[in-house]
């Protein structure tokens, strides 16, 4: 019930997003100072927002100046929303993946969910989908999962839903059978599924887009995609604790600003430059049981400047760049997207998956499945490769398995660095 709810009170949401998302940029920032201001009037209720704002009035308070939440502190959050409720009371929640190998609970209430979902819609019928026609999900369909109540049965309206860790073969298979309209999955499956038509030298025939969501998705993929596919591809950009922004037809990512209010900063805490890399803080505004107040989502990005030729006004970001624990650490200390080390891996047609883990400061692992193992050859290309896009000498360990170990979200991970959180 709890769903449908939701999807009540996200209609009319709904309809205000569609004039919203055109809004002069004035309008729209007196907009979000108004939901700021009772986001964080909804926080102080909170003893653990309390004793971290001390005792300032709610409105006196500065967000820019607040301290940032990191993620090692949203359980304590949580377990402070949940002390002013009896112990029997039911309160909406979800988990998140814990891709960063430490999982949460978020609690949210309807007015969130609500924006939540009518952001999401606002991205999917802008980019041309239609919930009555046949749509192919391979997602997350964990009883635990924010959206799981759409998947049980297997149906809502024309969708059609699918385990993202089922094995890639039978996503094939379910996917040719059902020739859909639309797809909606994480860039891994993407990937594995495009290897699998083009080896089989079939597309789906009456696909006309592919929506990917979770996974930061390379441009290179998207490339491969168009062409294994014939299809464009429309990202988002979500998590469990808000829907923050998809693309529009016009290749823009725009904020979801009447749903979250979105920082990018430097390593210390200031407004990155435009067109600089940044730490992703998130200020949700719809959930007043239990507001994340820039909270630190453990993502990098990159703003971006001007207006969007689709005549949307929404902030806009120039690229998602990734997860900490997925950016790579340079000899200077500055981490790093690590993607186009990869080419050399991909090249290899008979490497079925790949993970590259960064050990040290020029120190990596090579975990790959195939069929066969690297040769010498192909080891030293790769470590060839690998010190002319670092500028510098490295050592690598290559590892052939079965399979690469899915993490605890339940996604691979291509790119896995195990000091990005130390430094």
């Amino acid at each position: 019930m709890a769903l449908y709810r939701g999807l009540l009170g996200a209609f009319p949401r709904y309809v205000r997003l569609l004039q919203s998302q055109y809004w002069h940029p004035e309008k729209l920032r007196k907009y979000v100072e108004l939901r700021l201001d009772e986001s964080l009037q909804a926080a102080v209720r909170i003893p653990f927002y309390r004793d971290r704002f001390g005792s300032a009035d709610a409105r006196s308070l500065a967000h820019a100046g607040l301290p940032v939440l990191p993620r090692s502190e949203v359980t304590q959050l949580a377990e402070s929303v949940r002390s002013l409720y009896p112990p029997r009371t039911r309160l909406l929640f979800s988990r998140t993946s814990g891709s960063t190998a430490m999982p949460i609970i978020c609690y949210f209430d309807n007015r969130h969910q609500a924006g939540r979902f009518a952001a999401r819609a606002r991205y999917l019928f802008q980019n041309g989908w239609s919930p009555l026609r046949r749509s192919a999900w391979i997602m997350n369909i964990a009883m635990d999962s924010p959206d799981a109540e759409f998947s049980r049965g297997s149906r809502f309206l024309g969708a059609r839903f699918f385990s993202h860790t089922s094995d890639l073969e039978q996503q094939a298979d379910w996917l040719r059978e059902l020739d859909p309209l639309y797809l909606y999955a994480y860039p891994v499956n993407l990937e594995g599924l495009a290897g699998i038509f083009e080896a089989r030298g079939r597309r789906l025939s009456s696909l006309r887009k592919i929506f990917s969501a979770s996974e930061v998705l390379e441009d290179s993929m998207r490339q491969r995609l168009r062409r294994v596919f014939g299809v464009e591809v429309s990202d988002n950009y979500g998590s469990t604790e808000a829907f923050l922004a998809g693309e529009c037809p016009e290749g823009s990512y725009h904020v979801n600003a009447e749903h979250v209010l979105l920082e990018i900063v430097d390593e210390e805490g200031r407004p990155s430059a435009r067109g600089a890399l940044g730490r992703v803080l998130v200020t949700t505004l719809e959930n007043h049981l239990m507001p994340l107040i820039r909270y630190d989502i453990g993502d990098y990005a990159i703003a971006a400047e001007g207006l969007c030729a689709c005549g949307r006004t929404l902030p806009r970001l120039e690229k998602i760049v990734g997860r900490v624990i997925n950016l790579f650490v340079g000899r200077n200390g500055k981490r790093f997207v690590p993607w186009d080390l990869f080419q050399p891996l991909k090249d290899r047609g008979w490497v079925k998956q790949y993970q590259v883990v960064q050990r040290d400061v020029g120190c990596f692992s090579v975990r790959y499945a195939a069929s066969h193992s690297f040769t010498a050859l192909d080891e030293a290309e790769v470590l060839r490769h690998f010190e002319r896009i670092l500028c510098s000498p490295a050592k690598i360990d290559f590892e052939r398995l079965d399979s690469i170990p899915r993490a605890a979200s339940g996604k691979y991970m291509a790119a896995l660095c195990e000091i990005a959180a130390e430094r």
